[in-house]
């Protein structure tokens, strides 16, 4: 009985790293197949468009405030050079 106890130890040691390997890639496998899945669906594609809009929004209000502070220093050079 002894003999076998020991080749189990040894049995279990080289079935480990195959077992990990094993479950990694399932899990690999897996999170792809979620990815792909949430990536097409509508819930997302309907939240990608809705960033873009606000993202679009953000970056027009942004060009309006550069546009506003580029003629507010414009003028307030010229004010400044202006003799008195």
């Amino acid at each position: 009985m002894e003999p076998e106890k020991n080749q189990d130890p040894e049995k279990k040691k080289e079935n480990t790293p195959k077992k990990t390997e094993s479950w990694i890639e399932k899990t690999e496998e897996f999170i792809d197949e979620t990815a792909e899945r949430i990536h097409s669906s509508d819930t997302y594609k309907k939240a990608d468009q809705s960033v873009e809009k606000v993202t679009k929004k953000l970056f027009r209000q942004a060009g309006k405030l550069w546009g506003k502070s580029e003629r507010y220093f414009k003028n307030r050079n010229n004010e400044d050079r202006k003799p008195q």
